[in-house]
């Protein structure tokens, strides 16, 4: 009788034992919880990938979520602009565009911003927008030389401008540069063809 007692009581020990293990172990204990996926900075990189793609309802949600954040986050006011840009909305288009440069916070940043405007006046066309694109390419580069975004997208430019040459000479400056739009550039030129040359 007192061996089966003993074995009784080992056993609830055990059992007990175990069912306080488990109960810490899946306490919620506070934990730091990481942040990263809610900063500015990763929505608006959501919102490129997204722009990419063509999904322009996605993209203008993801850079105003990263606007919530940081009202002052420039690469969030050059993503909408872009989007604005494709919406044809060029007045908001404009005023998203100087918020992102206003807003910048480094050289490269300005110099983004000087090339989104690049992309505006591509977009829009109209009287005198290749020399508009082509004054802000001199403005980006007066803030950071060799930037492959300014000299793809004056490429992009000469090229809706059917100046072929001059657009082959700029996406080969982006391969020359090679820190970025590498494989777009080599795709333009192979577009080009010949008369690139």
């Amino acid at each position: 009788m007192e061996f089966i007692k003993l074995k009784l009581f080992c056993r609830m020990t055990v059992v007990s034992l175990l069912f306080t293990f488990f109960l810490f172990a899946c306490s919620s204990t506070p934990r730091v919880q990481e942040r990263v996926l809610n900063t500015p900075e990763h929505h608006a990189y959501s919102g490129y990938k997204l722009l990419e793609k063509g999904y322009l309802f996605d993209a203008k949600r993801e850079f105003n979520l990263a606007l919530r954040l940081d009202s002052k986050y420039s690469s969030a006011h050059l993503g909408l602009g872009l989007i604005y840009g494709k919406e044809e909305k060029f007045k908001l288009a404009v005023d998203s565009m100087l918020s992102a440069r206003d807003d910048a916070k480094t050289e490269e940043d300005k110099a983004l911003a000087f090339v989104g405007f690049m992309r505006l006046y591509t977009m829009k066309g109209g009287e005198g927008w290749l020399d508009k694109v082509r004054d802000r390419f001199y403005d980006s580069l007066h803030y950071k030389e060799d930037l492959p975004e300014a000299y793809y997208y004056m490429g992009i430019a000469y090229k809706k401008a059917n100046r072929l040459y001059r657009a082959g000479n700029d996406f080969k400056k982006v391969l020359e540069i090679n820190k970025g739009l590498v494989a777009e550039s080599k795709e333009e030129l192979k577009s080009l063809g010949k008369s690139a040359k």
